[in-house]
């Protein structure tokens, strides 16, 4: 499928989306057993067909994008690491959420992050689509930012949801190296949305945690700006 939607992504239809969504969603969704060594290569492979579409088939995405906001939820979610001296329960309650062929004791690693956070910042990047429409030398190049952004709302939570679970950590590499990904879903969702969120979705810890990030993201938009 990789290589298919990365090679080939002028022959992908409408009716392949939901085969694509489900393939990805059940690579991460979690399971109760896992692999003895984590399979990292499942992970980017993963990131370079979602990438391959956001950049090359927009007119297909643009049009299933709950799912599109479901994986990057998911993926955001098993960048965590669980808490060290836990009990059995309590370590099983977080590792239960990662999928089969990642385990617990290698987690993800900064390269992962790294291509997590490029994953999100190309949805504000304005790309042409490679189909074979008889319009296609016509179009314009644009990005799924004002599309996307109700959704970036629902993503911009699950990362606060993980920087705030009790029972596990975010390393503080992986939240600087996630750093200008969570930027470009700031940059789509507004004032506006941001307060919505502040005030119907996130708790006190969220709120704050919210704040701070808002606050870096305003600090780094307006350097140079005078």
């Amino acid at each position: 499928m990789a290589k298919h939607c990365t090679e080939q992504p002028a022959v992908l239809r409408m009716g392949d989306m939901g085969s694509i969504w489900s393939l990805i969603t059940n690579f991460l969704a979690g399971s109760c057993v896992h692999d003895k060594d984590t399979t990292l290569e499942i992970f980017h492979k993963i990131i370079n067909v979602i990438s391959a579409l956001i950049r090359l088939r927009r007119d297909l995405v643009i049009h299933t994008l709950p799912h599109l906001g479901s994986v990057l939820r998911q993926l955001l979610v098993i960048v965590r690491t669980v808490r060290p001296s836990l009990g059995i329960k309590q370590t099983s309650l977080v590792t239960d959420t990662l999928p089969r062929w990642l385990n617990a004791k290698q987690p993800i690693g900064v390269e992962e992050v790294r291509v997590l956070a490029r994953l999100l910042e190309t949805l504000t990047t304005k790309y042409m689509v490679r189909n074979n429409a008889p319009n296609s030398e016509t179009q314009k190049a644009e990005s799924l930012a004002k599309p996307f952004s109700k959704h970036a709302t629902y993503v911009l939570k699950a990362y606060i949801t993980v920087m705030n679970d009790p029972l596990c950590l975010l390393p503080s590499e992986h939240r600087k190296e996630l750093q200008r990904g969570l930027y470009a879903l700031c940059s789509m969702i507004g004032d506006h949305s941001r307060d919505a969120m502040m005030v119907s979705a996130l708790d006190t810890g969220g709120k704050l945690t919210m704040k701070a990030l808002w606050k870096e993201y305003e600090k780094q938009r307006y350097v140079g700006k005078g």
